[in-house]
């Protein structure tokens, strides 16, 4: 099972981006939810929360697999259990989070099946059944803080300053957490060495 992708994004189409890692380049399928963030981040590093399925069927020809691909666990651990629902395939529960899983949840916690109705693929008798099955079980996905933020784009002098923490030996990934985290708590930052600085005291909080 492949449970993480770190790579370089070089593409995003409509559902698909494509990671590169390594001598690999890996097409990921990605929800709807995920496309604009991942386009901001083309070029920079990301890690994805995977899942491997087999798509085709024994009777279709060819089983074929794919890869599943999302920016926070949470999510990922929603998708798991949207596609407990009967009916709702891969693709399907791909396509229907269009908006952000803890609105979805909170959707179905409270019974609220016109929402549902409003994302891709959900017809009427499709979303009652998904309120009957899974609105005692979506408690833990409705806290909008349950889904952190991917980082944003970079200014130069963040930039500057994610490039310094890296060549001391920090991981990209990590490094960007950390400046965009430095400078959404201190928007005054400008200055490179500053921006390092602040970095570093987030990551030696965690």
């Amino acid at each position: 099972m492949i449970s993480q992708l770190t790579g370089r994004v070089v593409r995003v189409t409509e559902h698909t981006a494509i990671i590169e890692a390594g001598a690999l380049a890996w097409e990921v399928l990605v929800p709807t939810t995920a496309r604009h963030d991942l386009t901001r981040l083309i070029d920079n590093e990301v890690r994805m929360h995977t899942l491997l399925f087999i798509d085709g069927g024994l009777a279709g020809g060819a089983l074929v697999p794919r890869l599943v691909g999302f920016l926070t666990e949470t999510e990922r651990d929603f998708f798991n259990l949207l596609t407990k629902v009967k009916g709702i395939s891969t693709r399907k529960a791909l396509r229907a989070m269009s908006i952000p899983c803890h609105e979805i949840a909170a959707a179905i916690e409270r019974g609220d099946e016109r929402l549902l109705t409003s994302l891709p693929e959900i017809g009427k008798r499709t979303a009652a059944q998904i309120v009957t099955e899974l609105r005692e079980q979506v408690a833990p996905f409705v806290a909008p803080g349950a889904v952190p933020r991917p980082a944003a784009e970079l200014t130069d002098a963040q930039q500057v300053a994610l490039t310094i923490i890296c060549q001391w030996g920090d991981r990209r990934a990590d490094a960007q957490q950390w400046v965009t985290a430095a400078v959404e708590a201190d928007s005054s930052l400008s200055d490179p060495e500053d921006i390092v600085r602040a970095a570093y005291r987030i990551k030696m909080k965690h």
